[in-house]
């Protein structure tokens, strides 16, 4: 029993830690921006929609300190607990392709 119960605390520690974490990409769009506290460090959310390496979408929700910079792109770690758990700038070349079809796809529908 005590074996068990140790195993499933390892299980949840490592899904809490990050253990099984997910890449997505998105592109910032600040219309899609609110101020959820302006006297904290975390002062605005973003939700927007990602693509994981396959291409899926999905609609992901982040904090940060300010606002980030219109349309450049941002590499999200997604835990599947925890939601978004880091989240950098990146160049457009440095998107895996499908994703990078994702956003041309978009642009060429905009047209």
């Amino acid at each position: 029993m005590a074996i068990v119960v140790v195993v499933v605390l390892c299980i949840g520690v490592a899904l809490f830690a990050g253990a099984g974490s997910s890449d997505y990409y998105s592109q910032i769009d600040n219309t899609k921006i609110s101020e959820i506290n302006p006297e904290g460090s975390m002062k605005y959310a973003y939700t927007l929609v990602a693509y994981d390496e396959n291409g899926d979408a999905k609609e992901l929700s982040f904090k940060t300190a300010s606002e980030l910079t219109e349309d450049a792109f941002s590499h999200l770690e997604v835990a599947p607990i925890r939601g978004v758990v880091s989240w950098e700038e990146v160049q457009y070349d440095e998107l895996p392709a499908i994703v990078q079809s994702q956003y041309t796809e978009e642009s060429n529908a905009t047209e």
